[in-house]
């Protein structure tokens, strides 16, 4: 069809050809309608030598029917279908755009090493949005149909000049328990890069599980610039069933151990081991997009179709808008290389550098040098997400060299080793033809290597090959010149990012330059005010947030931060340190005076002598009280004997009050001195961590739980991410170097069941568990180590207002805690339940008599600061003052 030539088809006008392939033509086409009303299409036609074929047009026609009725924003809606002048075709959606496979070829053109990766992943979450509604499609009958497309490639994906995701091409999806036409069996469908483990094996019963596995192929792809398996048909299919891939790290750093672990669940060799839909695979890729990119647009996909295709876009008279921000941001990408892994060419099957030849004058691929760099063994040895050797009739026998080959299958050739490897290209050729021409053999040599390695829509046979002797090495200069290709490419890329990295460089060093020159002026720009304090008695040292004050009070506090929480800790020998939480509005606050406690006695006169602890006539009741009051100055027996009566004020509330303070002087408890479950980790690592069982506190009277309380130690891990709850749900921990995890209780005999943990920390580094036994390990707290309200009752209703206020476990700010943690409980009903408060929050507390708080801690000799939480009773109030008052109040 020439260029500007339009010609009828039906109730069509077929407007120009997009492209060919090996099944269908494809057309830009218009549907005319009444009244001259014209709608843009796609017109699919297929080649008349599949119309001529009854098993294909059965097949045809029954998947397009199924196609024609999924309506969803992420797939391209088929209209119609049928025959017009015995061409079989589809119509479908326009969409305005390009193919994912093509946005990746022209990205990488413009120096982007592959797909960024906050689109990478949201292009594969809408891919996998649009296949699940396909999978959960119901027939007419009300029953799923069982789609699976089994074709999922970047040339079935559009990406439209808007940012919107399609999936395309349903035409060879197979509705498994609905449609009754079946392909011819060991027939390979779609393009072999991207095959499932059970496409490989030519498996019939498909499910939604191997497009799971497509789209985590297509997100390798976009993400590291090439496909996981990259060859030829006969090379791909035994490292596909092997599971023989290099990790997707080895090629872009930029990938976590967390998406790692996502990629490798997707594309897990058995079915079983991968996400059972493809809605669970893409909220797993949502969390890692917006966990990095929380502000994440899908705008930004727009901004890159219009930038990479801005000669298309005004061909069309379309005006390109791309924002400055986007042209920085794109320039940040294109400066980020995408690396080559360890021995990467010799992991190319075929490669001239992995032949040797056996001494029975066969040829078989060679151990290849690195092979194992970009994996870790398992604790078997096997390789992770492998499949163990079989022990089966078709295992190769050996040979005289120490090769092995297989006489059952054909598909692959062992080394000495046992490491299954495959033969290349050129040991699957068939021999030279007597009379036929060299340059007529590496033709037909040279078409299947172009043929194989290209995308096709035409079905490939997985044929049963035996390896022939002495086959001369026909495919050697094409590859040599494809790897001489991939060198060249390589040397280009490098040289961008040397342009690009210079000045960039030379950016970042002048900036640095800047900072330090004006950080002074920065610093002393903050805010400042000055804090009168006095104490009684006097003489005492201050500290202002964990910093040492010069001279000793009374005295003037100066370089008091305006507007913010400060500290200040008034201490002095021999008395309780005084602690004060404010925020300072002018240059001048209002003064203050610190009341020191008294915490050893005066020394007083000798023991014998009976008149130094007779009272004076005119206080006949200072014996008395001289208990309770440490400041009284009273002999050392009798002060001796007030202090636990102190401390346990600090240490046990009885209800009714209208505040509790918890101070983590008195209110923290020592984690190691208790017996935890824990486990020592690599800090250096990040692990997802969840639970699964259920522990009983209380046997026959408690509810189960699975949530437990976790604490992490680890070099520079703030307070406030050191301890929480942990359940079901995944958890990411980073830079940790222990975790312990218990629950608080207050009697550990009536205890039962078990809580696992367990801890992944990627996909080739094995699992590991955790065993929490509430027998052992939920603990019972020294009174010292927390403060206990009792006196609740179990029928009333409670709000707790946590003030706006921060505890020190640590010096500095990164010490500072704004939580508690806290435990419910009731004799009655044996309810445990375990909470978080934290400061500038209300909680609804009911059913419990006793309300237990502590901090977690390492070491509590050097905790300062409080919590003050308003405790009030509620129940008595009208409905609408209750509604008032809980306004807000989470539970």
């Amino acid at each position: 069809m020439a260029a500007n030539e339009a010609r009828e088809f039906g109730k069509y006008e077929l407007v120009s050809k997009l492209a060919a392939g090996g099944m269908a033509i494809t057309y830009r086409a218009r549907m005319k309608g009444a009244a001259g009303v014209t709608k843009p299409v796609v017109i699919k036609q297929i080649l008349p030598h599949f119309a001529d074929e009854p098993d294909f047009v059965e097949m045809f026609v029954s998947e397009a029917r199924v196609a024609a009725g999924l309506t969803h924003g992420n797939i391209a809606q088929v209209f119609d279908f049928g025959e017009i002048d015995g061409q079989y075709f589809l119509a479908m959606e326009f969409v305005h755009g390009q193919t994912l496979s093509k946005l990746l070829r022209r990205a990488q053109k413009a120096g982007l090493p592959g797909l960024p990766m906050p689109l990478a992943l949201f292009v594969a979450t809408q891919i996998c949005d649009g296949l699940d509604y396909a999978h959960r499609h119901i027939g007419e009958d009300g029953r799923p149909m069982g789609l699976v497309h089994r074709d999922v490639s970047p040339d079935n994906v559009l990406i439209s000049y808007e940012g919107q995701v399609k999936v395309i091409d349903f035409g060879i999806a197979k509705a498994t328990s609905v449609v009754e036409s079946r392909t011819s069996p060991g027939t390979l469908k779609g393009k072999y890069p991207y095959f499932s483990t059970e496409q490989a094996r030519a498996e019939q019963d498909l499910d939604a599980r191997s497009d799971i596995f497509a789209v985590g192929v297509v997100l390798y792809e976009m993400l590291c610039g090439r496909r996981p398996y990259e060859g030829e048909l006969a090379a791909v299919l035994p490292r596909i069933l092997d599971g023989d891939y290099p990790p997707p790290s080895s090629h872009n750093p930029a990938i976590g151990p967390e998406l790692e672990s996502v990629m490798g669940t997707a594309m897990a060799l058995d079915r079983e081991q991968r996400y059972p839909t493809a809605q669970a695979f893409s909220e797993a890729l949502r969390e890692q997009l917006y966990s990095g990119w929380p502000r994440f647009s899908p705008a930004m996909l727009s901004q890159l179709l219009g930038h990479l295709f801005a000669e298309e876009l005004a061909a069309e008279g379309r005006k390109v808008e791309v924002t400055p921000a986007f042209l920085e941001q794109l320039a940040a990408w294109q400066a980020q290389p995408i690396s080559e892994p360890m021995g990467a060419q010799a992991r190319v099957p075929g490669s001239a550098s992995g032949r040797t030849s056996t001494g029975s004058g066969m040829r078989a691929v060679q151990s290849r040098p690195g092979s194992d760099s970009g994996r870790l063994p398992s604790n078997t040895g096997s390789r992770p997400g492998g499949r163990p050797p079989t022990n089966g009739s078709a295992r190769p026998a050996s040979n005289a060299g120490g090769r092995t080959m297989s006489s059952a299958s054909g598909r692959r050739v062992t080394s000495g080793t046992g490491v299954p490897r495959l033969p290349s290209i050129s040991t699957m050729a068939a021999p030279q033809v007597e009379g036929e021409e060299p340059s007529t053999a590496v033709s037909h040599a040279a078409t299947a290597a172009e043929s194989a390695d290209a995308p096709r829509d035409t079905p490939v046979e997985t044929p049963a090959v035996t390896l022939p002797k002495n086959v001369p090495d026909y495919l050697r200069p094409v590859r040599e010149a494809k790897l001489r290709e991939e060198a060249e490419r390589a040397e280009r890329r490098q040289r961008l990012v040397t342009l690009i990295s210079v000045p960039l460089f030379g950016l970042a060093l002048v900036m640095a330059v800047l900072h330090f020159a004006f950080s002074e002026n920065e610093a002393a720009a903050i805010p400042v005010g000055s804090q009168w304090i006095s104490s009684i008695p006097p003489g005492a040292a201050v500290k202002l947030n964990g910093k040492d004050v010069s001279g000793v009070t009374p005295l003037v506090v100066p370089n008091v931060p305006l507007n913010e929480a400060n500290t200040l800790v008034v201490t002095l020998p021999g008395y309780r340190p005084w602690t004060r939480r404010f925020t300072l509005t002018t240059e001048v606050g209002n003064p203050m005076r610190a009341d020191l406690e008294r915490l050893e006695p005066e020394p007083s006169a000798p023991k014998p002598e009976p008149t130094a602890t007779v009272p004076a006539p005119e206080q006949p009741g200072e014996p008395r009280t001289a208990t309770a009051d440490p400041q009284a100055g009273t002999p050392a027996e009798p002060a001796t004997a007030a202090a636990p009566v102190d401390l346990e004020k600090y240490n046990e509330v009885e209800y009714p009050t209208r505040l509790f303070v918890l101070r983590p002087q008195y209110n923290a408890f020592p984690v190691d001195k208790y017996a935890t479950a824990s486990i020592e980790l690599n800090a250096g690592a990040s692990y997802s961590v969840s639970t699964t069982g259920s522990a009983l506190l209380g046997q026959g009277r408690g509810s189960s739980t699975n949530t437990l309380v976790w604490f992490a130690e680890g070099e520079n891990l703030p307070v406030e991410e050191s301890f929480g709850l942990l359940g079901s749900a995944p958890r990411t921990f980073k830079g940790v170097r222990k975790l312990h995890v218990f629950l608080l209780d207050d009697d550990t005999a009536d205890n039962a069941g078990a809580v696992r943990v367990n801890l992944r920390q990627s996909k080739w580094v094995p699992p590991r568990q955790l065993t929490f036994d509430p027998n052992r390990n939920a603990l019972v707290l020294a009174p010292q180590h927390q403060l206990a309200m009792r006196g609740l009752n179990p029928d009333a209703i409670y709000l707790l207002t946590v003030r706006d206020d921060f505890a020190e476990l640590r010096s500095g700010t990164t010490g500072r805690t704004h939580r508690v943690l806290c435990a419910e409980s009731s004799q009655k009903s044996g309810r445990r339940n375990h909470r978080l408060l934290e400061a500038g929050k209300r909680y609804q507390l009911t059913g419990a008599d006793t309300l237990r708080c502590t901090f977690p801690d390492t070491r509590v000799e050097d905790n300062a600061g409080a919590l003050e939480v308003d405790i009030v009773d509620v129940t008595a109030m009208s409905r609408r003052e209750r509604a008032a008052a809980l306004r807000g109040a989470s539970r």
